[in-house]
């Protein structure tokens, strides 16, 4: 079958300007609208957003921290006034892939949720071509299991996702008439299926600003409650170590 998808693209952004173009270029490609949600960037990222066609901003703000509650919050309820045929809740560094992304859709879509296989992808330097797609510049990673996150769902027959931090979990509720026992697509391990592609390390030293940022804005009676992002915080041999061992252990995904 075939027939032209609605799709609704949400994320949240916090001074994502460098990656924000890639991110805009990938899913205007098919999104019938990308809604932003911004938590006050202090760089151009809202700019940069508003350049393009069919795309909402909607700032909020955390008193300068870092608040995950506050971005569970919004994950677990932007879907629900969507008239789309499906929903993408992601952050700017997620891009839903397959070699067909829409053809699958399409020809899965009496599924509910869809749970692609994460991956962890990883360059020796940031991709300097905002004229060509991040995936065609950056092809190797590895999977990681926390990346699998349920980022697209039909929101006419979900009534809750549930996300935990960072969405990394997440226990759909369905709507009445939904088979839940045949309600989430589950992606297997072959080159056309979903994946979900996480491009934070574009480069050591991208990687390291990237985390320094966040870092500086860790704390509050949240972050010393839950520790949401302490991993920010880790010092540069500890952020080498992980991503030498990611560049190590990397192959070809896409």
């Amino acid at each position: 079958m075939g027939y032209e998808l609605n799709i609704i693209v949400h994320a949240v952004c916090f001074n994502e300007a460098p990656l924000l173009p890639f991110f805009l270029n990938y899913y205007g490609q098919f999104a019938s609208k990308i809604v932003i949600y911004d938590n006050l960037s202090t760089d151009n990222s809202r700019e940069i957003a508003l350049s393009y066609p069919n795309v909402q901003v909607i700032p909020f703000g955390t008193n300068g921290l870092l608040s995950e509650l506050t971005l569970m919050e919004i994950r677990n309820n932007c879907w629900k006034q969507d008239n789309s045929d499906f929903s993408i809740i992601c952050d700017i560094d997620e891009f839903l892939y397959a070699p067909d992304l829409l053809g699958l859709i399409q020809r899965n879509h009496n599924f509910c949720v869809f749970k692609p296989i994460g991956y962890d992808m990883v360059s020796d330097k940031f991709p300097a071509d905002y004229g060509r797609p991040i995936t065609e510049q950056v092809r190797n990673g590895r999977p990681v299991l926390s990346h699998s996150k349920t980022v697209l769902l039909k929101p006419n027959m979900v009534s809750e996702m549930n996300f935990g931090p960072g969405s990394h979990t997440s226990d759909p509720e369905y709507k009445s008439g939904v088979n839940v026992s045949n309600a989430m697509y589950i992606a297997k391990d072959h080159a056309d299926d979903l994946k979900l592609l996480h491009f934070k390390n574009l480069g050591l030293d991208y990687r390291y600003a990237r985390h320094r940022a966040l870092a500086a804005r860790l704390g509050g009676e949240e972050y010393e409650h839950y520790r949401f992002g302490y991993h920010y915080s880790f010092d540069f041999a500890d952020q080498e170590r992980e991503f030498r061992d990611l560049e190590a252990n990397s192959f070809q995904v896409i």
